[in-house]
């Protein structure tokens, strides 16, 4: 499973004001993920439990990753934890490791099939972000306390203190998530995960000030294309406070999110 890091935003809104993707200023950058297909055949059931490593690689994807559509979409059956079709490119074709994010074997968010399913109270999904030398910069945990119908995730540093939430908007006094109206193409009627103070749970505002608008990672619409395959995108909005360690941390929570709420689907 592989994603692609875009610096534009036309599938955003109209401006191309924002930005997908500032971590570690990558500008285009692509992720590969490597997990067994014993690890990804429980996602159904119990999303994001499964071990994986998700590797941020500078530069575009190699050409020999695409297809004819130039989409990322290179589908192995792998058992082990590495990728064996990497071996035959050129490492200059790969680009340089950034970071990465990896887990362990945990509980999903949920277990069960269809709409029967009970929610997960202990040890949860989670994403620990690494640089290329293996050292620890910051963690994505899921969280579970009394508003069950609320998702959300705490970001931490490399010092393990919490920096972010991200949870959406509430209503019925924080007990369910807040429905969203209007939005521009692919954020056309979408809930943000927005990025809030841990102690306040204020909203805390992007780094492009000129937008005015909350730090967020969005869910996107991708078009009629959805109907035939399985495609996902996120729009990603980092706080002003942010740095590079934060920023890539942010990833993982998107990451982290994806693997948790839309593998479940179909």
């Amino acid at each position: 499973m592989n994603f692609i890091i875009r610096s534009n935003a036309s599938n955003v809104e109209t401006n191309n004001a924002q930005h997908i993707a500032e971590s570690h200023s990558l500008g285009d950058a692509w992720i590969h993920e490597e997990a067994t297909l014993e690890g990804r055949s429980i996602s159904h059931c119990c999303p994001g439990a499964r071990q994986t490593r998700f590797v941020v690689h500078s530069g575009p994807i190699p050409q020999a990753l695409l297809v004819d559509d130039q989409t990322c979409c290179n589908c192995n059956i792998q058992h082990g934890l590495t990728s064996p079709e990497f071996d035959s490119l050129d490492p200059n074709d790969i680009g340089n490791v950034e970071f990465y994010h990896e887990k362990l074997f945990s509980n999903g968010i949920t277990c069960g099939l269809g709409d029967k399913r009970c929610p997960c109270c202990c040890n949860l999904p989670y994403l620990e972000t690494m640089d290329p030398t293996g050292k620890k910069i910051g963690e994505s945990r899921y969280i579970c306390d009394m508003c069950l119908f609320v998702p959300k995730v705490d970001v931490f540093d490399e010092h393990d203190n919490k920096v972010y939430r991200l949870r959406p908007d509430t209503c019925c006094g924080g007990c369910c998530v807040l429905c969203r109206s209007g939005g521009e193409k692919g954020r056309c009627l979408r809930v943000p995960w927005v990025i809030r103070d841990p102690t306040t749970n204020m909203p805390l505002k992007c780094s492009q000030q000129s937008t005015g608008e909350d730090a967020q990672v969005t869910s996107l619409w991708t078009g009629l294309k959805r109907a035939c395959q399985k495609k996902e995108a996120y729009f990603l909005n980092f706080p002003e406070t942010a740095d590079k360690n934060l920023k890539a941390t942010l990833t993982g929570t998107a990451l982290l999110i994806d693997m948790s709420f839309s593998e479940d689907q179909n």
